[in-house]
């Protein structure tokens, strides 16, 4: 085997390596993308509940204030402070829907922003392979000429 059959070999062989790399590479940044968007939402669900729970801390306080107020002023509870409770009821859980449909609508965009990192990183691996392909291939055609012309062997004759 001369020298420039070797060295389009070594090139081929460089030009495949560096292809696998990249697509290696690419997974890893893909993997590394997907395991931080994992922790938005996990972050999103953390901060979601404890905004629940402080809406819901704040209506109980509302609540007990309420009822530490009918008990001092010695009234038995009437409409008005049915009315009055009732409102900030309403209102408490319009809240805490509000916050669900927003962690919701955030864990759905961080979600679609993961599907679409892990197609870019998969049409990066299909080009890199490709890319492998192409070197194979350009190889052998800068080899064949270059390798001893078995016809005038004799083979067949």
């Amino acid at each position: 085997m001369g020298l420039s059959i070797a060295l389009a070999l070594a090139s081929t062989g460089l030009q495949v390596y560096a292809a696998q790399q990249g697509a290696r590479a690419a997974k890893a940044q893909g993997a590394l993308a997907s395991r931080q968007f994992g922790n938005q939402i996990k972050d999103v669900k953390l901060t979601a509940t404890q905004n629940h729970n402080a809406r819901l801390s704040q209506f109980r306080v509302f609540e007990a204030v309420n009822q530490s107020l009918l008990g001092t002023s010695g009234r038995d509870e009437d409409r008005s402070f049915r009315a009055i409770k009732e409102r900030a009821k309403k209102d408490a859980f319009t809240d805490i829907d509000r916050l669900r449909t927003q962690t919701a609508m955030k864990i759905g965009q961080i979600s679609l922003q993961d599907s679409l990192n892990k197609l870019q990183v998969q049409n990066k691996v299909n080009a890199y392979k490709f890319q492998a392909l192409g070197a194979i291939i350009g190889g052998a055609t800068k080899a064949y000429p270059l390798m001893p012309n078995t016809s005038t062997t004799g083979l067949y004759t």
